[in-house]
């Protein structure tokens, strides 16, 4: 699956409060390109959309209690 690794220096998502709040929480962001995202029109490419959700459910089968409180230790 093809995927990129960026960070972002400005703007932000939720997962930036989410994984500081209280006790913090291990968060991860995973983002699908997208052509003015700010407005009523925004757009994506299909593929990216069924890529992304392909590797949510890949992430949701693998992921269990232990392998997620190894995240924040």
């Amino acid at each position: 699956m093809a995927s990129q690794l960026s960070a972002m220096e400005g703007g932000a998502t939720d997962g930036g409060a989410i994984h500081i709040h209280a006790h913090g929480m291990p968060t991860a962001v995973i983002g699908v390109p997208a052509r003015h995202i700010h407005s009523n029109t925004g757009m994506i490419h299909r593929d990216d959309y069924d890529r992304a959700l392909k590797l949510v459910v890949a992430l949701v089968k693998k992921l269990d209690a232990a392998t997620a409180r190894g995240l924040s230790d």
